[in-house]
């Protein structure tokens, strides 16, 4: 506890910003089914955010999302937002150009995007996240 509030003192006498409030919740839903999201609203900066595009009806996203929601569990600088596309003709899917799934978006701390992966791609989704969380 001692080092911690050491390194926190030292880190305001730097200058530098400390984030304030817990960490963003690990995975979270950010829309309605097929309603519209701000990407604003999605990345959280300084976290590596992966974002699931997905459907009540396509099986394979569950599938693949669970498998990357347990792949990140391990990473605290990495975060996941799902956004339901519905029935893929919404115009959540049309903004974000989703043509198939799974398909998971892939940011940088900084909130660029990195990586589009589409289908067995996406399971390289926490590996790629680690990287990108290891970058400075």
């Amino acid at each position: 506890m001692k080092a911690w509030l050491l390194a926190l003192l030292a880190l305001a006498a730097c200058g530098a910003e400390v984030a304030e409030g817990p960490p963003p919740a690990k995975a979270l839903q950010v829309n309605q089914p097929g309603g519209n999201v701000a990407l604003q609203q999605v990345l959280v900066p300084d976290y590596v955010t992966i974002v699931d595009f997905w459907s009540a009806s396509c099986g394979a996203c569950a599938i693949v999302g669970g498998k990357v929601e347990a792949g990140i569990a391990d990473q605290p600088r990495v975060i996941l937002r799902k956004v339901d596309v519905g029935d893929g003709f919404t115009p959540v899917a049309q903004t974000f150009d989703i043509v198939a799934l799974p398909h998971f978006n892939v940011y940088d701390r900084k909130r660029r995007l990195r990586y589009i992966l589409i289908g067995n791609d996406c399971l390289r989704a926490p590996q790629l996240a680690r990287e990108l969380s290891a970058e400075d």
